[in-house]
């Protein structure tokens, strides 16, 4: 329905990170499948987790600077004159002030913001070692998924070859028609198989493009 390909649509989008809309597909993914590619691994470090946790890291950074700053005292020194009524007399008077205490040094401060410094290196361990992770599992998944997609094929080619052979002897009178039944029957669920793993092989490529921040399958032919 148009509802349902309306969604399709809106879910692709978002999941290409394009701005302009896609409203059609101008070819068939599952050509896709059938491309050979050089697969290389996606860089950990430019994973947008990463680079979010790398963000708070330095923001963190910065806020250490900016307490660390506060840590000295304002002096301000004030000058004026005095005018004393004994004898009449004027006097230059000057002052020297700073805000108490004057001895805290913005401890406080710059030990949460250390803390927070801390907290935030963690997240960014955390975040690598995820990323290598998924990484590594995003490579090793299309791996397997090229092995199954031609192993299918492989077993689609002998069964389409099956089936060639029972109707001929089928349409020669040696066999019964259950057995071009189970040869069709089998034919189909083949071809199901192989089906089953050209989509998860595109699964496999739209997951290893979205880590290497690249158009979802390129540019088709």
């Amino acid at each position: 329905s148009r509802a349902v390909r309306a969604t399709a649509f809106g879910t692709l989008t978002a999941l290409a990170g394009v701005a302009t809309p896609i409203t059609s597909i101008p070819h068939s993914l599952l050509a896709t499948a059938d491309r050979e590619a050089l697969v290389s691994a996606p860089d950990p470090l430019a994973s947008p987790v990463y680079q979010a946790a790398q963000a708070n890291r330095e923001a963190a950074v910065r806020r250490i600077r900016v307490e660390q700053s506060r840590a000295t005292p304002d002096l301000s020194v004030s000058v004026g004159v005095r005018r004393f009524q004994e004898d009449d007399s004027t006097a230059m008077v000057a002052g020297l002030s700073a805000p108490f205490p004057l001895f805290d040094r913005n401890r406080g401060n710059i030990s949460a913001a250390q803390a927070e410094l801390s907290a935030a290196e963690a997240r960014l361990d955390a975040a690598r070692l995820d990323a290598q992770a998924e990484a590594g599992a995003s490579v090793a998944r299309l791996g397997a998924v090229d092995s199954r997609l031609a192993a299918a094929r492989e077993g689609e080619l002998a069964a389409d070859e099956a089936y060639r052979l029972t109707r001929i002897g089928y349409e020669g009178g040696k066999l019964a028609l259950i057995e071009l039944t189970n040869a069709r029957r089998a034919l189909a669920d083949a071809r199901a198989q192989t089906l089953d793993a050209a989509l998860e092989r595109l699964s496999a490529q739209a997951a290893l493009a979205r880590l290497q921040g690249r158009a979802l399958f390129g540019d088709q032919p």
